[in-house]
């Protein structure tokens, strides 16, 4: 596996950017006046933080970043804590699979230094001497593993490691609140909000400093043994996370950690009214879907009656009302339904049909556990009166399809059955939060490698991880906003986005001059120096350098 390859197309793929200190139309004039050029680098991965930095400034999130640094003592330096952030993003961001992959990928990296506000010297020779071996003389002499390349990289990844894992977790939280509250006031959500709940466990190593530990049944299909299924249990170490999800805009809007032991119904209340506070009056969360390991029935009561939140969830088979919706099919609204769905490519790919069949039941009173006291001896006395509940009961899915001899689904909701299809389909958006969230970030993201193994570093990590995911989300939807004001005719100043950035840059240069930069195509540096191209752009065609200086400002009308 190529490190730094990989690293190259996780930052393509996810991002499109630049950064802060550019001075295009200063060092264009600077060129053409024959002033000597100090570096120039190829455009790569470098090139791709630039407007993601811009837009981290934008919105103030580059500000906010700094409230995160850690307040201690032990270990001064001059190192702005901004540059560790922006390191611990790329790692984020660039994939790498484990923490101490950042020195080849990252550290040693002039460009990428460059950009977070490092010299050549500093890339070159570190920014201090800790971690050089000694000789015989006295003299500091470089690493071993970092003869190969002769670059030591500004700082080693266990500074990093330090900072990051130093946080403190009322910070991040505020960070991470504070950041889906920006992007809820500059409308990255819907008005109307169907969000999706669910918790996630972190798995760490029996050896985490602060993990918990939860001891289970394995899944029938892991301990099945010929036709007999084994009872066999394990314990696992760890952490988990609660996240209130929008399917929609893909954006986080609450997120809580805690160890891996704690029950899920635990935070439920804790993660959705952060979720309301959190977008304030910009949006309205209108429905929350969640799984059975949060159906409790003074949960649900509180979101129906305290927080006008309607609400799916499936029922437990064990439960009276499952039994009561089962027996009151003939009473209830039925509703059907055919979509046509194609399977493969190319002349492989056929057409399939999926078919649905659920039925609405209202009014259901065997649901005595749905209030503000729960399930109790309360249930037993002459004056309780239960609160109604309506249920939809899934006769035929997709997923019943493939799984004939599964239970019949019923899902309990607060919310009208009059037509059951609309309310299975705001159950069945629940997967998403599985697949497209948790998924993809234990996966993809290496959510579970944090830079040390330690809750602090894994808390850090998480929060840092979850939070990112969602600013790529943003700018990507930002950027195509910014395309499409451009496409009207209105001045943006952001480049349109592109998909395979690297191959469209293959040609461009980033320029270094002390504390600025610059981007050119490879044409302009030519014509700048004062050499004629005479197919700059594969066309015959004339530019002058006084056209480039125009291009970017760097000559007054």
């Amino acid at each position: 596996m190529d490190l730094i390859s990989d690293a190259s197309q996780n930052i393509t793929e996810r991002l499109v950017w630049h950064t802060a200190l550019k001075d295009q139309a200063g060092i264009a004039k600077d060129m053409a006046d024959g002033k000597a050029i100090e570096e120039i680098y190829g455009l790569g991965e470098a090139a791709l933080f630039d407007e993601f930095f811009c837009f981290l400034s934008h919105f103030g999130i580059k500000d906010l970043a700094l409230k995160l640094k850690p307040k201690i003592k032990k270990r001064e330096t001059d190192i702005n804590f901004l540059t560790v952030f922006f390191i611990y993003l790329m790692r984020i961001i660039a994939g790498c699979p484990y923490f101490w992959n950042i020195r080849p990928v990252l550290l040693q990296s002039s460009p990428l230094m460059r950009l977070v506000g490092f010299n050549a010297r500093q890339i070159r020779e570190g920014t201090s001497e800790r971690g050089l071996h000694k000789s015989s003389n006295g003299n500091a002499q470089k690493p071993d593993d970092d003869e190969i390349t002769g670059i030591r990289g500004p700082v080693c990844p266990q500074f990093i490691s330090f900072f990051i894992s130093t946080i403190l977790a009322s910070a991040l939280e505020r960070f991470f609140n504070t950041v889906i509250s920006i992007l809820a006031s500059h409308s990255f959500f819907p008005k109307h909000i169907n969000a999706l709940m669910d918790a996630s466990e972190i798995q760490s190593t029996e050896r985490c400093a602060g993990c918990g530990k939860v001891t289970k049944e394995k899944a029938p299909e892991l301990r099945r043994r010929g036709k007999r299924i084994r009872k066999v249990l394990e314990t696992v170490f760890g952490f988990k996370i609660w996240v209130v999800w929008d399917s929609l805009s893909k954006l986080p809007i609450a997120m809580r950690f805690t160890t891996i032991e704690v029950a899920d119904i635990n935070m439920a209340r804790e993660v959705v009214q952060q979720a309301v506070d959190n977008v304030g009056n910009k949006a309205k969360i209108v429905s929350l879907a969640f799984d059975r390991g949060f159906l409790d029935g003074p949960f649900m009561w509180w979101l129906h009656n305290d927080m006008r939140i309607r609400f799916y969830v499936p029922a437990k088979n064990n439960m009276n009302v499952y039994e009561d919706a089962l027996s009151l099919l003939d009473s209830g609204i039925r509703e059907k339904r055919e979509r046509e769905r194609k399977v493969g490519k190319g002349k492989n790919s056929f057409t399939v049909i999926d078919r649905w069949d659920v039925v609405g039941i209202e009014g259901m009173t065997s649901a005595g556990f749905y209030g503000e006291k729960g399930s109790g001896s309360h249930e037993n006395s002459n004056n309780f009166k239960p609160n109604p509940i309506n249920a939809v009961v899934v006769l035929h899915d997709p997923y019943k399809e493939n799984n004939p001899d599964s239970d019949t689904m019923v899902i309990l909701t607060n919310g009208t059955v009059n037509e059951p299809l609309v309310a299975y389909d705001g159950y069945d958006a629940r997967s998403e939060i599985e697949n497209s969230l948790f998924r993809e970030a234990k996966q993809a993201w290496f959510i579970q490698r944090p830079p040390e193994n330690t809750k602090n570093a894994f808390r850090a990590h998480v929060y840092l991880t979850i939070i990112t995911m969602a600013l790529t989300t943003a700018f990507r939807t930002w950027m195509d906003q910014q395309e499409k004001l451009a496409q009207q005719g209105k001045e943006t100043g952001i480049r349109k986005f592109r998909e395979k950035v690297r191959q469209e840059n293959g040609n461009k240069f980033i320029v270094f001059d002390g504390g600025r930069y610059a981007i050119f195509e490879a044409y302009e540096i030519v014509i700048l120096c004062g050499r004629n191209v005479r197919l700059p752009r594969g066309v015959p065609e004339t530019i002058e350098k006084k056209d480039i200086l125009n291009k970017y400002g760097a000559l007054r009308e």
